[in-house]
């Protein structure tokens, strides 16, 4: 039976709550997600109290929460609170609010807490194995080093989004005055920052909503053809000249800028100078935006439970499978066309010369081809491909994603066409596609009644390409079907086929 979580994050500036239904260890999905605008961090004083209007706002979301998880059926409800809350002198009356008038029991999240679960968030969904982290929130920034997937060491301060705009930005559009006063603010909090280098691990990966806001903007502002944030690469010279575009913005001007929330036009300024300094003073030149984070952190200890540290061990390759439990594909249909489709690429390599890693991206494609059977079966490799583009997979650039998504649109039928996506894509892709696709496709119609008829298939290069497929019973009709799909195969390898 499919369990249900619903992981709440009370932040300092955004409070955001996902239900995720899942199987320990098979398969899981996000069913839901709410964020509210809390801002509980507002207004604090050097007496470090949480002001009663910022704690009412909190307490109604959390009851709000609260009452959404029980209409959503959710079995366990894991309650968190960051920065704010953390460092608040009047942590133990406001905890005691949540527990009375929400009915949760929220655990404090340390500092080391917080930085871990978002590695965690991270390191299962994109594939870093030595770089950084840097999760900016409302109220504190975290940094942290991964070394072999493995979490090696932290670095928190209290300085985030919400907190930065209070401290140092009194003027709107923000002063050169104000401008320098908060790039200076900046550099002192992290002045002890000693190790973030990009000697010392060559990927940056950001995450929280801040990092993802600008991430938005930018593709907004060049019209990106994936609307996909996660796998998003935000370059330093980008984020530099979107700080000068919004530094000559008042707030109302920010409001209207496509990608920005208006809850966080007067924050997101602050956020990427936070952001620019880091990248500056690592030497990065180019950031990796994660769609994950905490949350998504604590959930993978309930999905991977018995696992220490919680990590995949092949991250890529669960991800796929888990696309294809979701949309309850056949396994041994899909496994056959893998095997064939493999077979062929293996036997093919003196004509197409490529490596393992479009062999694995073959496999992949083969794994989810009929994915789209859950929309509809007309025009299900469409149906296949959107689903590809629009999902959660995780580990792969946006150009693998459009490459897989293109290798099940073009599994049955049509000449390649990369259309929108051929701007994620290298000049040399659309023949890896149309190769690639060939194979699948004849594959696929050696697989034609999902019987598995044709055991296995030799391959002679010629001027003719022969085909023989091993055969127990009749393939008489996935024969003649894989021989009137041989199409694609001659355009895109320019030999004739033969199957027999």
């Amino acid at each position: 039976m499919q369990k249900r979580i619903g992981i709440i994050d009370l932040g300092s500036n955004t409070t955001r709550m996902i239900v995720m239904g899942y199987t320990p260890h098979h398969s899981f999905r996000l069913l839901d997600e709410v964020r509210e605008s809390v801002r509980l961090a507002e207004g604090i004083g050097p007496d470090g109290r949480l002001k009663p209007a910022a704690m009412d706002r909190a307490v109604a979301t959390m009851r709000l929460f609260h009452t959404l998880s029980h209409s959503e059926h959710v079995q366990t409800i894991v309650p968190v609170a960051t920065s704010a809350v953390r460092e608040a002198t009047n942590q133990a009356e406001f905890i005691a609010r949540l527990a009375a008038e929400a009915g949760l029991s929220m655990r404090v999240l340390s500092a080391r807490e917080e930085a871990y679960y978002g590695y965690l968030g991270v390191v299962n969904s994109i594939d870093l194995r030595d770089g950084f982290v840097i999760d900016i929130g409302g109220g504190s920034t975290q940094v942290s080093q991964v070394r072999g997937r493995g979490f090696l060491r932290w670095f928190s301060q209290p300085i985030g989004a919400l907190r930065a705009m209070e401290r140092f930005v009194h003027s709107d559009p923000i002063s050169p005055k104000d401008f320098r006063a908060l790039e200076a603010g900046i550099a002192d909090y992290f002045a002890a920052l000693d190790w973030l280098s990009v000697d010392q691990g060559p990927m940056l990966v950001g995450i929280g909503g801040t990092i993802r806001t600008l991430a938005e903007i930018d593709q907004k502002a060049h019209t990106y053809p994936l609307d996909r944030i996660h796998g998003y690469v935000l370059t330093r010279d980008r984020l530099e000249a979107l700080i000068e575009r919004l530094r000559g913005m008042n707030q109302r001007q920010r409001e209207e800028v496509p990608g920005l929330r208006r809850d966080r036009a007067d924050l997101i300024l602050p956020g990427a100078v936070i952001l620019a300094h880091l990248m500056r003073r690592g030497g990065f030149e180019a950031l990796t935006v994660g769609g994950q984070g905490l949350r998504e952190g604590i959930f993978y200890e309930h999905f991977l439970v018995g696992e220490q540290p919680p990590l995949f061990a092949d991250m890529r390759s669960f991800s796929v499978q888990n696309l294809a439990r979701i949309y309850n594909y056949e396994v041994l249909h899909a496994a056959r066309v893998r095997d064939l489709a493999l077979s062929m690429f293996d036997q093919l390599r003196p004509l197409h010369n490529y490596g393992e890693w479009e062999r694995t991206l073959l496999a992949y494609a083969a794994t989810v081809h009929d994915i789209g059977l859950a929309v509809n079966y007309y025009d299900h490799h469409k149906h296949g491909a959107y689903l590809v583009l629009n999902s959660a997979l995780q580990g792969f650039t946006h150009r693998e994603i459009a490459l897989i998504a293109l290798l099940v649109q073009f599994h049955r039928k049509g000449d390649v066409s990369l259309g929108a996506l051929r701007e994620l894509l290298h000049p040399d892709d659309e023949p890896r596609v149309s190769r690639l696709a060939a194979l699948l496709r004849i594959a696929e119609y050696l697989e034609r009644r999902k019987c598995q008829v044709v055991q296995d298939i030799t391959v002679e290069i010629g001027d003719t390409i022969r085909m023989t497929a091993r055969t127990v019973g009749d393939a008489t009709v996935e024969i003649w079907d894989a021989n009137r799909g041989a199409r694609l195969f001659r355009k895109a390898y320019g030999r004739d086929v033969e199957i027999v």
